[in-house]
């Protein structure tokens, strides 16, 4: 029914144009016909923006395809071909974990109601990819106005390590802004998905920055770096992207790269997603 609705108001402008220099009966018969009003005659408020679909991934990857009854895992890029099970031990709540049978290819991947998530981390030491890709999957509208909060979950690889942790963003459609943070950020050993009690990670801040019109963004991060009492890999520096999604808006999925710099010059990276609902 809002979509009808909303389908009425795009004919509005021009016809209320026309009545505002028009007079007779006539002319206001057509103003009552062709556009839609509230009980005190008002016309209505346009509520929510249609956001594009494309159906693809944005980020790097080509292509992702999930079988969930024989649990392949099929991904695609430039120079990339990877096939992976899964591997239920690192499925971090509905972040699902997968990887072939050498450990060689490893990803993440998340299926929400309209948008989905791929963080893949490939490759031996000294040599490994890492891609993070999300898109929109089906139709998506964004409110205009008011604001929410959207709760989640966050899975990342650095070349030697697994990083789980919970989403939260805010976000203010009136203002077109949004921000957030990822909390309970954990290293899990790549291999058998043990903690690493070691290196605690501090949270990873997602500064407020403005949300498009298309109902994209990006911004950059802070904090996020180890907490272990050492100066090793501290500050962290980063960024952010990733779009509104769903039928009513009611899905954020975005990416997240962080660089964790040594006073020596040395560095390791840090590549991850969230996809976090109202």
């Amino acid at each position: 029914m809002l979509l009808r609705s909303l389908k009425i108001i795009a004919l509005c402008s021009p016809v209320l144009a026309a009545c505002s220099s028009g007079s007779g009966e006539d002319a206001s018969a057509a103003c009552t016909v062709l556009c839609a009003s509230d009980a005190d005659g008002a016309a209505i408020a346009k509520t929510m923006r249609t956001l594009s679909t494309s159906g693809g991934l944005a980020g790097g990857l080509a292509s992702a395809d999930y079988d969930p009854i024989s649990g392949t895992f099929t991904i695609t890029a430039p120079g990339l071909s990877a096939q992976m099970g899964r591997f239920p031990t690192a499925d971090y709540r509905d972040l699902l974990a997968m990887r072939d049978a050498a450990g060689v290819h490893n990803a993440n991947f998340g299926q929400g109601q309209g948008t989905r998530l791929v963080i893949y981390s490939g490759g031996m030491a000294g040599n490994v990819l890492n891609i993070a890709s999300y898109g929109r999957t089906g139709p998506s509208e964004m409110p205009l106005s008011g604001t929410a909060r959207f709760d989640g979950d966050y899975a990342g690889f650095t070349s030697t390590r697994r990083i789980n942790g919970k989403a939260r963003l805010d976000v203010d459609f009136a203002r077109e802004t949004i921000e957030g943070r990822i909390t309970e950020r954990i290293f899990r050993q790549r291999p058998d998905n043990v903690v690493d009690v070691v290196n605690p990670l501090s949270t990873l801040v997602l500064e407020e920055t403005s949300l498009s019109s298309d109902g994209s963004f990006q911004g950059v991060t802070g904090g996020g770096q180890i907490v272990n009492g050492q100066i090793l890999w501290n500050p962290a520096s980063g960024s952010f992207v990733g779009l509104i999604g769903g039928a009513t808006g009611d899905e954020v999925v975005g990416t997240v790269a962080v660089t964790h710099r040594a006073p020596s010059g040395a560095t390791f990276d840090e590549i991850g997603g969230f996809l976090a609902t109202r």
